[in-house]
């Protein structure tokens, strides 16, 4: 039998002015600047909900996404937002007849339809009274803990938190109203139908993990396997079984989740290679058949997620692995031609540098040449040139001095590159002995120069000594003669012919 309600009659609105409307007006003034700051703390909002869900035993229960818990908490400000940007300072009785009157949805007015349409989805999905209500108190004592910790005047803290007592107060007689109302309009049918959406989500859930190529292992808190997909449980060959830990069935460093964590830092990809912990190699066979060899060749890219960056519910992580064989031995061959690449680089270096070495002991003995034949030409100069310039210039004999400057023309020739000829030696010989020279060169007897010379015999042999002496001939059997006629030097005769 239906219980008969009977309808609260409406309080007599405040009258404007009144020591009731100048206080609300107070509480609405000094609550504004932390009641509009309170969602620049989601961060903190949601960290304490958690505390007080898990505290409540509601955690474990639900399954809520954070952006779900972000929007709970938007839609339960949102009216109280209305309200500040109206000026308006509703009471208790006021919240409490707008839904049950009918109101209109627009602010101030109806200002609990969000939330008892998201306490209509709840119920759709299996959720009881009790624990939405719950939850929905936990929701109000996490603003609350938000209120408490902001830098606000403690007048201003107290204010908003009165205003948000006030609100959850009041939706929690509009829930509880709303609830009973819609009890008997929710039926079986209803009711089966949610189920059968809610299967056909988590069996696309389930599909999508099956279907991929990678393996997904979920963990709990204590590292624990709890789940895997198909691609895991066929890759370990049922090493990954639920109930061991992660690191066991993987073969990974560390013998608890803070050394797994240590070892492979939230939300970095790392490398391995699955394999069998040795421990494992031998308790895990009688008990689990169907362990096999694991894929030492097979190379895969770990990353670890806590699932309490989607649902606050969960403090659970997902491990997923993806197959990076092939591009592992890519890698390795495109580092393998590097290497032989610079080494080959490193070696023409070398190489380079000893020819680099060679050119530059090349240079230096050219260097060292060069300065060797300028001294040698100075030398030349100075000893032979320049002295037979000195004859040249005091001698006015026409035939000597074209002697001198044959021979001077030669030693030029020889100065020149290519020429290596003897040195000139009758620019030893003096003016006299040059002019003996030519009559000996023309084939002259000693008696013959000695009467053209107006010279003695004995003048002139001692001048044929001396030239013998000079040109290196003293005491040898050579020709005087035949040295001069084969030597360079003047080739005309006495006569200058």
């Amino acid at each position: 039998m239906a219980t008969r309600r009977t309808r609260t009659p409406a309080a007599p609105p405040a009258t404007p002015g009144t020591d009731a409307d100048i206080a609300g007006k107070a509480l609405i003034t000094a609550a504004r600047p932390v009641l509009l700051d309170i969602e620049g703390q989601m961060e903190l909002f949601l960290t304490r909900w958690s505390e007080r869900m898990r505290e409540a035993g509601y955690l474990r229960h639900t399954t809520a996404k954070r952006q779900d818990c972000i929007d709970s908490l938007l839609g339960f400000l949102h009216p109280l937002h209305a309200a500040l940007h109206a000026g308006l300072a509703p009471t208790f009785g006021d919240l409490v007849r707008e839904i049950e009157d009918g109101a209109s949805t627009t602010a101030p007015q109806g200002w609990g339809h969000e939330l008892l349409a998201s306490a209509r989805r709840h119920r759709m999905r299996g959720v009881t009274e009790a624990m939405f209500l719950g939850c929905f108190h936990t929701l109000v004592h996490a603003v609350l803990d938000v209120v408490e910790a902001m830098p606000a005047p403690r007048r201003a803290r107290d204010a908003a938190a009165q205003i948000v007592r006030l609100y959850g107060d009041a939706f929690s007689v509009l829930f509880t109203r709303h609830w009973e109302s819609r009890r008997a309009k929710v039926d079986t049918v209803q009711l089966d139908e949610a189920n059968r959406l809610l299967t056909l989500e988590k069996c696309k859930v389930e599909n999508f993990l099956d279907s991929t190529s990678d393996m997904v292992l979920a963990i709990d808190a204590a590292g624990i396997i709890t789940s895997v997909n198909r691609t895991a449980h066929r890759h370990l060959a049922g090493r990954a079984v639920p109930g061991l830990p992660i690191w066991a069935a993987l073969g990974l460093e560390g013998e608890s989740m803070e050394d797994l964590l240590r070892f492979y830092p939230l939300g970095v990809s790392c490398e391995i290679t699955p394999a069998a912990a040795p421990e494992m190699a031998h308790s895990a066979a009688p008990s689990h058949p169907e362990v096999g060899p694991p894929h030492a060749a097979q190379v895969f890219r770990m990353r670890i997620s806590p699932l309490n960056a989607v649902s606050l519910a969960s403090d659970g992580y997902l491990v997923m692995l993806t197959d990076v064989t092939s591009h592992v031995h890519q890698r390795e061959a495109l580092e393998r031609v590097v290497a032989e690449r610079t080494e080959a680089l490193r070696e023409e270096k070398a190489h380079l540098e000893e020819m680099n070495i060679t050119l530059r002991t090349v240079l230096r003995n050219i260097d060292g040449e060069r300065a060797e034949i300028n001294r040698e030409v100075a030398r030349k100069v100075h000893a032979m040139l320049l002295p037979a310039l000195d004859h040249l210039e005091a001698d006015m004999e026409p035939e000597v001095r074209r002697g001198y400057l044959t021979v001077i023309r030669d030693q030029l020739l020889r100065l020149a590159p290519g020429d290596a000829g003897p040195d000139p030696l009758l620019l030893r010989l003096s003016p006299a002995e040059m002019r003996i020279c030519q009559f000996i060169q023309a084939g002259s007897p000693t008696k013959d120069i000695a009467s053209a010379l107006n010279l003695s015999v004995e003048t002139v042999q001692t001048h044929r000594k001396n030239i013998r002496r000079k040109l290196g001939l003293h005491g040898k059997d050579a020709s005087l003669c035949a040295f001069l006629r084969s030597a360079p030097g003047p080739r005309t005769t006495p006569s200058g012919e």
